[in-house]
């Protein structure tokens, strides 16, 4: 898909109502809007994608809240405020409606008073200022039309291409004669070099579905631009108690370009047409189906809703039954470590899933546009009711499995542990399978953003591989219990008889651990080197993920040094291992609260100890505050309950291992506060250059 803005277009921004994917044109610094008399002290110039002020961070905030509600390739402007609720189209707020809505506030605060002025003056004063506001919204809307004019020309001439394509194509594919094909083609085709350009038709469908998306979000660019110019006059008019508003808006409007719907409408009428007729087979209900995107808060499906409840069911009646048989049935006691540590791992991914279902919810729930901050197609995104049905799915193998293991005697299947590694293979399998089933391309995305994940070091970092990152810290012992799962079926499954060694710590353990925390510790370097080593912030973020390297490293020299001290106390690297868990725990708990959160910015008033911004009830940042912290000292019962042998280092590792998921997953359903600083390195950046 080619770029909204090539190489060499004129910055354009500050414009009115901009749409997310159509938003800013290129490179370079951003030139700022003219400055009316009014303001005080003129904004300084700043860099395309750069958060300004944190007046800017909150506009951009509200951009990522919106869902795009791509619903119909025709868009009537809405009749709710320039600011709508969650679930409307207000990913447009840029900050031309602001300043203009600044500028008309200042004004009125600071026109003469009767008192003090007189009549004459008064007038003249309101003269100069509605001369100058409308210079200004004169400047914004030739701006809009130019913006939209480039965006035609370069939709005219996409359309024009994709016919010409599509000629070929159909001329390919239905001339049987080698000969015919030949003299087709001998003016347009000279050699095999221009052979291979052709596409072939499913990179048509692609490239259509990839325009038609275009399209509609050029549409959406014209009715919101004309809904924020006539918001703003109204807003005018009710301020200054006149009529003068409505009446530029009428001039102005009756002659530009970008509110005429036709031109774009008999593209995508033609665009509808053409995909039908070719690439559908002429079923128009097949090609709609592919070309139009679904708008993000529809609700789910009433048969993907009927599958998830249904999965769910069977997963906690199976759930319950391998429990009890746990009771009544135990595996014998040689087993046991192996049926624990084999099956930690696999349930660890049903209670990711689970937490998904659950974060994507609340994000559609809150208005937060997490289709658009992960770069996902959307149009194959995944509801949450599909990560409930996926995460009861796991979980009835899971359950499956178990009872398998339990009962393998009276299933007449002599080893056990068959049962585990075909769970472990079956899940893999479910991933990694490449037929374009069970949600391919959201499998695909997943499998491609790990690779970004293990590869940080050698490409540029985007947000969502940042937030994959942290996931991944969140599973740190899941990729341990995977790495004991690999050790124990190639190394030991059928040649030992005692089991227990087969899950001792080695060297390679450690290194499992901390591979999550090198993730991210490399993601940051790299994001520091991009950054031309301008921002600090992203070394004192990986100084972070440093120090869960010297936790790993005091904890395994504790553990391997403890049998020669009488009491663990008198190892100097169990001093060593406290010491760093807490500076690890301090240095997080801030990083967290402080900068991913955004919290502790205001010290009175209502909001006290939070921010200005506020998008999930006040009680809930509280809450975060507090169950961030008693999450992230768990170490410390943890600590003192294997001191004391109360509890089994297996049960209280694996207590650790989910409260982890629950505080980061839990963390990530708060998104609006961790993405409020790192927004214009990673999503205002990447909307500025090219459409999804």
């Amino acid at each position: 898909m080619p770029s909204m803005a090539t190489a060499g277009t004129t910055p354009i921004t500050g414009t009115l109502y901009r749409p997310a994917a159509v938003a800013v044109a290129a490179t370079g610094a951003t030139p700022t809007l003219p400055v009316a008399m009014f303001y005080a002290t003129p904004p300084k110039p700043f860099a395309a994608g750069a958060v300004r002020d944190g007046a800017e961070r909150s506009r951009l905030l509200e951009l990522l809240r919106a869902p795009n509600n791509l619903t119909s390739p025709t868009l009537e402007p809405s009749s709710k405020g320039l600011l709508n609720g969650p679930g409307q189209n207000n990913c447009f707020l840029n900050c031309a409606v602001q300043m203009l809505k600044a500028l008309i506030r200042r004004g009125v605060e600071q026109a003469p008073r009767p008192e003090h002025a007189t009549q004459l003056e008064i007038s003249a004063y309101y003269k100069q200022f509605e001369e100058q506001f409308f210079a200004e919204c004169q400047v914004e809307l030739t701006r809009v039309n130019n913006f939209f004019l480039e965006k035609l020309a370069e939709a005219r001439r996409k359309h024009a291409t994709l016919k010409l394509q599509l000629l070929d194509t159909m001329r390919v594919h239905h001339d049987h004669d080698p000969g015919s094909f030949q003299s087709l083609h001998s003016g347009q085709r000279s050699n095999a070099a221009e052979k291979r350009k052709m596409m072939t038709p499913r990179q048509l469908r692609i490239a259509y579905s990839e325009f038609y998306l275009m399209l509609v979000l050029l549409q959406n660019f014209q009715a919101l631009n004309e809904t924020g110019f006539r918001k703003i006059c109204k807003k005018y008019d009710k301020y200054l108690k006149s009529t003068r508003g409505m009446q530029w808006l009428e001039r102005s409007l009756g002659t530009i370009a970008f509110t005429d719907y036709a031109p774009l409408r008999r593209i995508v009428s033609e665009v509808e047409d053409l995909y039908t007729e070719h690439l559908a087979a002429g079923d128009r209900a097949q090609a709609m189906a592919k070309l139009r995107v679904p708008p993000l808060g529809e609700p789910s499906p009433p048969r993907i809703v009927f599958r998830a409840g249904l999965t769910l069911g069977m997963f906690l009646m199976l759930l319950l039954i391998t429990i009890l048989s746990y009771m009544r049935r135990p595996p014998v006691p040689a087993n046991l470590p192996a049926f624990l540590c084999l099956y930690r791992g696999p349930f660890t991914w049903v209670i990711f899933n689970f937490y998904m279902a659950a974060n994507v919810a609340g994000w559609r729930r809150f208005g937060i546009n997490h289709v658009l901050i992960f770069e996902i197609d959307p149009r194959s995104h995944l509801l949450p009711a599909t990560f409930l049905e996926i995460a009861s799915t796991f979980g009835i193998l899971w359950t499956l499995s178990m009872l398998g293991f339990l009962f393998h005697d009276l299933l007449h299947v002599p080893d056990p542990f068959v049962f585990p590694l075909a769970l472990t293979l079956i899940m893999v399998t479910l991933l990694i399978n490449p037929l374009p089933i069970m949600n391919w391309p959201a499998r695909w995305w997943t499998i491609k953003l790990v690779g970004r994940v293990i590869s940080a070091p050698f490409h540029y970092v985007g947000f969502a591989d940042f937030w994959m990152g942290d996931q991944m810290n969140s599973l740190a012992n899941c990729v341990a219990d995977y790495y004991y799962i690999a050790r124990f079926f190639i190394i030991c499954w059928r040649r030992y008889t005692n089991l227990n060694p087969c899950f001792a710590e080695d060297i390679f353990a450690p290194i499992s651990k901390c591979l999550p925390a090198w993730f991210r510790f490399a993601q940051c370097l790299r994001r520091f080197r991009d950054s031309g080593s301008k921002s600090l912030s992203y070394l004192v973020n990986a100084g972070k993920y440093s120090t869960t390297f010297f936790v790993v490293l005091f904890s395994t020299l504790r553990k391997r040094t403890d049998d020669g001290y009488a009491n663990t106390f008198s190892n100097p690297y169990t001093w060593l291992f406290i010491t760093s868990y807490i500076v690890s725990t301090g240095y997080c708990y801030a990083w967290d609260v402080i900068r991913d959160f955004g919290l502790f910015q205001i010290w009175r008033g209502e909001h006290l100890f939070l921010r200005k911004q506020l998008v999930y009830p006040q009680y809930f940042y509280y809450f975060v505050i507090v169950e961030n912290f008693i999450l992230r000292c768990y170490w410390a019962l943890e600590f003192t309950l294997l001191y004391f042998k109360i509890v089994s280092p297996y049960a209280v590792k694996t207590m650790g291992g989910f409260l982890e998921i629950t505080r980061s997953c839990g963390t990530w359903t708060r998104f609006d506060a961790r993405f409020v600083d790192w927004l214009n390195m990673f999503v205002v950046a990447k909307i500025a250059y090219s459409v999804p």
